[in-house]
């Protein structure tokens, strides 16, 4: 007796639990397929054919890695797809949904009617029988069977439910992945604008420091031109009618025709007397004016 328990309790422990296979009503709309299953449909046999050597999980991988890799433009067609197909699944489900509740009051409808036939007759206050059951000429109980409607969402625990739930878990690790890549894409992005905006700000504080030496500079120039413009009114230059005198209106020309006539060596009287009245000017209180 000891050595049977023992062997059946090593046949339990080592027997294998198989799960229950729910059969799947046949009329229920078919499962909507999402972009990432579509791409992996078009594309997985093609990577199996050309490397034979590997896995279905290395197989598995290289698709993910591919549909991580896809352009935006090149995924477009599967989600729309899938889109397409998900709308398709939810109008039939409603359809199929509406008709097993028809289904269930028509059944309803049956066997409450079968009751009221099939009830005995009442004497003296009592029924034949003192439940709904009812007793064949063979003296079995015909029990109610229950009647069940195919499911339309996908059993728990079955090998579709284990697909399914396959799909979504790599659907969901791409989404992860995707998301720490864009993070980081993120992350290099914050980073760039970051200097991007000390650049312009530096860009902007050294504009700011050229304005105002400008702004200096074209103080000195014109205080420079009003000095020279007074100091040389009264010094027309020969054989130049136009320049009868220096004003702040002629004022360079009036020096360009000075530098001319100092470079071509005519020392004439009017480039000596100019010569002698810049030097006695006092320029350098200029800039502190």
């Amino acid at each position: 007796d000891k050595t049977e328990s023992t062997n059946k309790k090593k046949t339990s422990k080592g027997a294998k639990i198989k799960r229950r296979k729910v059969k799947r009503d046949s009329n229920a709309p078919k499962f909507p397929l999402t972009g990432y299953v579509r791409y992996m449909n078009e594309t997985r046999e093609t990577l199996r054919q050309n490397n034979p050597t590997l896995s279905a999980v290395d197989i598995t991988k290289m698709v993910a890695e591919g549909w991580t890799n896809l352009d935006e433009d090149k995924k477009r067609p599967y989600l729309e797809a899938a889109e397409v197909d998900k709308e398709r699944y939810n109008k039939e489900l409603l359809e199929y949904n509406q008709l097993n509740e028809s289904k269930k009051i028509k059944l309803s409808e049956n066997e409450q009617n079968n009751t009221d036939h099939d009830q005995p007759p009442i004497i003296n206050g009592q029924s034949n029988s003192t439940n709904n059951n009812h007793t064949s000429l063979n003296g079995t109980k015909d029990e109610k069977k229950e009647i069940r409607i195919g499911d339309y969402e996908i059993p728990i625990f079955t090998e579709e439910f284990l697909d399914h739930n396959k799909i979504i878990d790599s659907e969901l690790r791409l989404l992860r992945k995707s998301n720490i890549d864009y993070e980081q894409q993120n992350s290099v992005l914050e980073k760039h604008v970051e200097n991007m905006k000390n650049g312009i700000s530096k860009l902007e504080n050294e504009t700011k420091i050229l304005n105002n030496k400008n702004k200096i500079l074209q103080t000195y120039l014109d205080k420079l031109r009003s000095t020279l413009a007074n100091a040389l009114h009264s010094l027309p230059l020969q054989s130049n009618d136009e320049l009868n005198g220096a004003t702040l209106d002629n004022i360079d020309k009036y020096m360009n025709e000075l530098k001319s006539r100092a470079q071509s060596n005519s020392h004439g009287h009017s480039l000596n007397k100019a010569k002698d009245i810049i030097r006695k000017l006092d320029l350098q209180h200029l800039s502190t004016i």
